[in-house]
């Protein structure tokens, strides 16, 4: 196959699976020496893949797609319903939550392993790339323009974390309290150094029904918590380069 793949993830040193362009999904059960196309039935563009144990996984990408297995990826079912954001992560803390970030700063949360999600209002209308989480209630997520969020309570609210770069951020490495690091254009790499003061984004008040609208934009201190002591700032771009 030629189709360019974007994500992978392993459950162990043997069983991996990887996903991309046109729907692709492969799987491996020798540790990548040989791989094999698994039905996706669709040919949305898949970003990410995740899976909590060797069963159950998800698969996130263009036009909201969530794809969902429990068989190990044999067969794939989408869960997506009124999700329309091009989706760009998803992480898992256990068998049950997990997150995902896409476009128009949509994250959303799942309390059932991804059969469904709620939209977790992040408070941002610039588009999110990444996602990693320590614990259940305890996750990162990271942008363009150098946004980084921060909850400790499992979505109910999300914090602003300040940085010394306007350069989107395509990855997030997150194992609880400083040591949490972010990645993106122009060789930014920034790394949690303390915590410092945020921005709070209270969850509304209003159960939030997928997608209510744009969401408010954020003031940010100037104070800073990712930081490596010699970064360049970037100009960002509107949203991630468009896949073909």
């Amino acid at each position: 196959m030629t189709d360019e793949l974007l994500s992978v993830c392993f459950i162990s040193q043997k069983i991996g699976w990887a996903v991309g362009a046109r729907g692709t999904i492969l799987w491996t059960e020798n540790g990548g020496e040989i791989w094999r196309l698994r039905p996706s039935n669709t040919h949305a563009w898949l970003e990410d893949v995740r899976f909590s144990d060797e069963k159950h996984g998800v698969a996130v990408g263009s036009g909201g797609t969530i794809l969902r297995t429990v068989d190990g990826g044999d067969s794939w079912k989408d869960v997506s319903h009124n999700v329309k954001e091009w989706l760009h992560a998803v992480a898992f803390a256990d068998g049950m939550r997990g997150y995902i970030v896409g476009e128009g700063g949509i994250i959303l949360r799942t309390d059932d392993g991804g059969a469904t999600w709620k939209d977790q209002e992040s408070g941002l209308t610039t588009n999110l790339f990444a996602v990693s989480v320590s614990s259940r209630d305890d996750a990162i997520a990271a942008g363009e323009q150098g946004r980084v969020l921060v909850t400790k309570d499992g979505g109910r609210t999300w914090e602003l974390q300040p940085t010394i770069t306007s350069a989107p951020l395509y990855a997030v490495a997150y194992q609880g309290g400083t040591n949490a690091w972010v990645a993106g254009r122009g060789g930014a790499i920034l790394r949690r150094s303390s915590a410092v003061a945020t921005v709070k984004i209270s969850a509304p008040k209003i159960a939030p029904i997928l997608r209510l609208g744009a969401a408010p934009r954020l003031k940010v201190h100037d104070s800073t918590g990712f930081d490596d002591g010699d970064i360049p700032r970037a100009v960002p771009k509107d949203r991630k380069p468009a896949r073909p």
